[in-house]
């Protein structure tokens, strides 16, 4: 009887220290107010279908480039700053360029091309 006392006491314990490291890695607790400003910002550099032109970017709008990349394929993006593609290019292929935006200091396109219409970084275009 008391080692299965101790045995439920015991994984009671376990359960409970499992569960602080879940809240502990589960982020931070902030206002509602806090949780819409953060929206709002990461919402600014989702420009989704919007026609941006940023000042001062290498390429403008309706130019026509090619896809340059270390690779073969050159990844396109669903929006700038983004991860994980979603299509992928042929280095070489020529595109349009449909807008632009700065997303962390780096430069994005948004371009149409033959495989979809996605973002691109700017070391992803050239002109030659």
């Amino acid at each position: 009887m008391k080692r299965k006392n101790l045995l439920v006491i015991l994984t009671v314990v376990c359960m409970l220290f499992l569960l602080s490291l879940a809240c502990k890695q589960s982020g931070e607790i902030i206002t509602s107010a806090e949780a819409t400003q953060r929206y709002e910002s990461t919402q600014a550099a989702k420009t989704g279908d919007l026609i941006v032109e940023l000042e001062g970017a290498k390429f403008a709008l309706g130019d026509v480039v090619n896809l340059a990349s270390e690779g073969y394929l050159v990844g396109l993006f669903r929006e700038a700053g983004a991860r994980t593609a979603f299509s992928y290019a042929t280095r070489g292929d020529e595109v349009t360029v449909v807008s632009s935006a700065d997303f962390d200091g780096v430069t994005w396109y948004k371009i149409e091309s033959t495989a979809g219409n996605g973002w691109l970084p700017e070391t992803n275009l050239t002109t030659d």
